[in-house]
């Protein structure tokens, strides 16, 4: 149950990163990677963490669905509202952005923790293809506060691609910045384009926590709209756990 929770509430940290998205410029994508009008990109990810993820990319509007929790969160171009949704138990949960500020902002106050690193030495690999595009490759090591390396421990693999065209509008950050949350990599340096592959240190060896494993278009109508059918509830509890949860606002609130 407490890893259950765990994963949850990690997932839910993504509406407030999106909240303290400021101005982040993506990386000029390449021509081949372009949309036709009404396209959007599918990428089916596979997560240890979340199971199997489903990442849309429209033109203006981007979504995650972690298939696991029946969980999907949405921004668009204007990024005025973040809307998530239950599809399991047909509920949603959609407030301004400017609410999930004030939550991202408590959130962080209460989690803040030293830390015992001082940067990170980034060095760039050689691009390798996933499912048919380019792809970057970067190793990222933790600079200790003696200035000494850390070669092993909290050591990452990034594999990202910018030959994607993600949107427009702060639907770029969306693309760029939520599959970093997923991953657990809000601490480390932004190497740009969409995250494809991670793979991190753990006791010693590095294992895979995310990796894509299909690319399709696919046209379909796709916005930012609550489904019909679908009911409002009050706060992240009542959507993750239902309406009788009774536990308050995981963020602190009575």
């Amino acid at each position: 149950m407490l890893q259950s929770r765990f994963l949850l509430l990690h997932m839910m940290l993504v509406p407030l990163i999106l909240a303290s998205i400021g101005g982040y410029c993506s990386t000029p994508c390449a021509a081949s990677g372009k949309l036709k009008p009404g396209e959007i990109w599918i990428l089916h990810m596979s997560s240890n963490f979340l199971g199997n993820v489903a990442f849309n990319l429209g033109e203006t509007t981007t979504s995650l669905y972690m298939e696991k929790l029946g969980i999907e969160a949405f921004g668009d171009e204007r990024m005025m509202e973040i809307l998530i949704l239950n599809h399991r138990d047909k509920t949603y949960l959609q407030e301004p952005r400017s609410e999930w500020k004030k939550r991202a902002a408590k959130y962080q106050a209460k989690t803040k923790k030293e830390t015992c690193y001082k940067g990170f030495k980034v060095t760039r690999g050689k691009p390798t293809k996933i499912c048919g595009l380019n792809c970057n490759f970067f190793e990222i090591n933790p600079i200790k506060l003696d200035g000494t390396l850390e070669k092993q421990f909290n050591k990452k693999q990034l594999w990202v691609c910018d030959e994607l065209e993600v949107g427009k509008g702060v639907a770029k950050q969306f693309a760029m910045e939520i599959l970093r949350v997923f991953a657990q990599l809000e601490s480390v340096p932004s190497t740009g384009g969409v995250l494809m592959r991670l793979k991190t240190d753990k006791s010693g060896k590095l294992v895979t926590l995310l990796d894509t494993y299909k690319i399709e278009k696919s046209k379909k109508a796709f916005q930012l709209k609550v489904p019909k059918g679908y009911h409002r509830v009050k706060d992240e509890v009542a959507l993750l756990w239902g309406d009788d949860s009774g536990t308050g606002d995981m963020f602190g609130a009575p």
